[in-house]
């Protein structure tokens, strides 16, 4: 991220006030990133090498309304990967369609941006074994656009707990659990995905606090 600091009072155009708590940017006063809106993540390059991630924990203001302030916080939420659209997952198709090959039925998207068409037993095992803390990995339904959206989303909290959501597609209803049991997650997992049917179903599985 560009070093930009604020001077005047205001932040320059296209700018606005952060405030970061802790991490490389912790001391350091009158900082702006661009925006509005604020960037939900800000990744910072360390003297030594590699990167620090800031995740955006609120917007607020000072005094002024018109004059937002973003605060960022390396204990801020996780932002999971974002689900592909109906134009995407069309476009997904038409390629796949134009290259001879089958339909996708699944795809697996990771906070770093890797694709996974259909992923297999081994790939959502792999997926679930090298998620670190406070990291993403989603597994999308790639069905008929009246559906809506179906996806499983995993998320490693800080207390090694996999925080689990399904979304069941038109009905928009979501379900989530969480579970200290990589093995069960991975089973309720490959349940869903090996239904073959496009729509999204109810699964059986742990029912204790809210689960499935």
């Amino acid at each position: 991220m560009e070093d930009v600091f604020d001077t005047t009072g205001r932040p320059p155009k296209g700018w606005m006030h952060a405030v970061f708590h802790g991490g490389p940017y912790g001391e350091d006063v009158g900082r702006c990133v661009p925006g509005p809106p604020a960037p939900a993540t800000l990744s910072v390059p360390l003297p030594e090498g590699g990167v620090h991630v800031y995740r955006l924990w609120t917007v607020g203001s000072w005094s002024d309304p018109d004059d937002p302030i973003a605060v960022y916080n390396p204990d801020g939420p996780s932002v999971p990967p974002s689900l592909l659209t109906a134009q995407e997952r069309q476009w997904t198709q038409e390629g796949r369609r134009r290259r001879g090959l089958g339909p996708v039925r699944l795809v697996a998207l990771t906070g770093d941006g890797q694709m996974t068409y259909d992923p297999d037993a081994a790939a959502v095992e792999a997926m679930l074994a090298g998620l670190g803390e406070r990291q993403y990995v989603v597994l999308q339904r790639l069905a008929d656009h009246d559906e809506g959206d179906c996806y499983f989303q995993v998320l490693l909290a800080e207390d090694a707990i996999y925080e689990v959501e399904h979304r069941a597609g038109a009905t928009g209803e979501r379900q989530r659990m969480r579970s200290a049991s990589r093995t069960e997650v991975r089973g309720t997992l490959l349940r869903w995905v090996a239904d073959q049917s496009s729509r999204c179903t109810e699964l059986e599985g742990p029912a204790a606090g809210g689960g499935f």
